[in-house]
């Protein structure tokens, strides 16, 4: 049952909504959260939690290093695991990635870059012997990042919120606003408040129309749709007898060999899986702005579904790479969610209209727990400039985009 009323009504219970009410509460602000579902129903509960570095703009390598910093203040209840993540590039990425290796030493982010096929096959056959990629030129390996589980962040984090007396409501959406007034309008009655907070992943789309706030956004110089839409897929794969090390560091394989199945460049990203096997993501599919959300991820029929074209590129561009799972017989599967992109990929944080702030990830939730940690500062009064080029009047007719956009084949690198 929903209060009359709160100081802040954050509205969704993933990574940034928890984040940013632990760190109200903790300072003694009255906390509601609003979770239309179950805490960790949308995307942050079924994130694959690569925690990494890997991006062209020097914004976020801030960001993330600062977010690591959370990870690492207890790895056990975050479900960290610190083992490494590495990016693997063809020609067209090199200088990309020497040019992120640089920011890291900006932000002390302890990166080891490696230049030159010849190079790049031998550090990699140094942390997998069987290591059999070709055509890549550069690689990143930082040593700070990895991976997190899912479900044991989200649980940690709603845990932490509590213990500080944030309130946390589930199954109760969000109908409407009357900012005039300071009132939520939700399914389970009408909450006052000064000010709201939102963190609804990817729901942003339709609070933002709740909100009347504009569809379009303008980058460099052009009108886009306020968001976009892809289709995620990922899945975990046991192969017989071969496996990883769970001590083996993430691994993003970008490349621009033929491989069956897979559009030219491709990507995948694979780690040890939770449950002995892999677990691999790769390319997303482009979805309509208008697609349905509810119901989410794998629940979703069409939308929730990957099939066995998938499972087959991934699995083999993953023995094109490792020799031990050239004859892998294969069992498992994969599944796909819907998630939300701004018009330039990257997270919008800050007030976009009076009373109302937004922690909106662009799908880079997992890996940026500091988002909510700065916007509870801000909430309470300070000013983060870290935050900065993440504001939303970065979309306000600036001649140039703010952050770079990248040669990778993903759209969030």
């Amino acid at each position: 049952m929903i209060p009359a009323s709160a100081r802040f009504v954050v509205v969704g219970a993933g990574v940034h909504g928890l984040c940013t009410a632990y760190h109200l509460a903790e300072e003694g602000a009255d906390v509601v959260v609003l979770e239309k579902q179950r805490i960790g129903a949308g995307a942050s509960g079924i994130s694959g939690g690569i925690v990494r570095n890997f991006y062209l703009s020097a914004a976020m390598n801030e960001l993330v290093a600062r977010s690591v910093e959370i990870f690492e203040l207890d790895p056990s209840l975050f479900g960290f695991q610190q083992v490494g993540y590495i990016a693997i590039v063809p020609a067209a990425q090199e200088d990309e990635l020497e040019r992120i290796a640089a920011q890291h030493v900006e932000v002390s982010y302890p990166s080891a870059f490696v230049r030159g096929d010849r190079d790049v096959t031998a550090h990699m056959r140094r942390l997998f012997p069987d290591w059999r990629a070709r055509g890549s030129t550069a690689l990143l390996h930082e040593t700070r990042s990895g991976w997190a589980d899912a479900r044991t962040t989200v649980s940690a984090l709603a845990g932490m919120a509590r213990s500080v007396g944030a309130q946390i409501v589930e199954g109760t959406r969000v109908t409407g606003f009357d900012l005039d007034a300071g009132v939520v309008e939700t399914t389970g009655g009408r909450i006052r408040c000064d000010t709201v907070v939102l963190a609804p992943g990817p729901w942003a789309r339709d609070l933002w129309r709740l909100l009347e706030l504009p569809s379009d956004l303008e980058l460099g110089g052009d009108a886009r749709v306020a968001f976009h839409y892809w289709q995620v897929r990922e899945g975990e794969f046991a192969a017989g007898g071969a496996s990883l090390d769970p001590r083996d560091p993430v691994v993003h394989l970008d490349a621009d060999v033929p491989v069956d199945g897979m559009p030219v460049p491709w990507g995948i990203y694979f780690r040890p899986g939770l449950g002995g096997g892999v677990a691999v993501g790769g390319l997303p599919v482009a979805l309509d702005p208008e697609c349905e959300l509810d119901p989410y991820g794998p629940s979703h029929s069409e939308l929730g579904a990957t099939d066995t074209a998938f499972d087959a590129s991934v699995t083999g561009a993953l023995a094109w790479a490792l020799g031990r799972f050239e004859a892998a017989s294969w069992s498992g599967g994969s599944f796909a969610a819907q998630t939300c992109f701004t018009p330039d990929s990257y997270p919008i944080a800050g007030f976009v209209r009076e009373n109302v702030y937004a922690v909106l990830d662009s799908n880079h939730g997992f890996k940026l727990l500091a988002l909510g940690q700065l916007a509870a500062r801000e909430l309470l009064g300070g000013r983060e400039p870290v935050l900065d080029p993440f504001r939303l009047e970065r979309f306000a007719g600036a001649a140039a985009p703010v952050h770079p956009a990248s040669a990778s084949p993903y759209p969030w690198t």
